[in-house]
């Protein structure tokens, strides 16, 4: 089953923090708040600065801020600073590993669909996932 990991959830759920109050927040702050290991926390805070979408100050007020508008924060932004490259299948992604590629007659169609699902995740915004609370404009097809 296809889903997002309990960091990217994480991610998502510390995001939102900082979308809706954007004033600087600790990791101490956000782990209460949400009641998160505050070990994973860190993690996912020093995850999401080292790729860019955080920024950090140090210091008795500091604290994290995005480092740019949600709505120029990808989907695919977060996934891969928090789990690396998306990949469907073995022969889909950055590095294919599949050995199959050959003569299988799956290989298209399912590049294809990973080609969507890329475009899809790089196209669907932080401001989409958690500015409409999925009652907005936005559908998604395959076909």
């Amino acid at each position: 089953m296809l889903k997002l990991s309990k960091k990217v959830d994480y991610g998502l759920i510390l995001l939102s923090r900082l979308r809706e109050q954007p004033m600087s927040a600790s990791a101490r702050e956000m782990a209460e708040r949400y009641k998160l290991p505050s070990h994973m926390v860190a993690n996912i805070l020093k995850q999401l600065t080292a790729a860019g979408i955080l920024v950090s100050t140090r210091g008795a007020q500091g604290g994290y801020e995005l480092a740019r508008d949600a709505s120029r924060i990808s989907l695919a932004d977060i996934v891969n600073a928090l789990e690396g490259p998306i990949s469907l299948v073995d022969c889909a992604g950055e590095d294919p590993t599949c050995r199959y590629t050959e003569q299988c007659p799956t290989h298209e169609p399912i590049q294809n669909v990973h080609r969507r699902f890329q475009e899809f995740m790089t196209a669907y915004t932080l401001d989409e996932v958690i500015g409409t609370r999925g009652q907005g404009p936005f559908q998604f097809q395959l076909g």
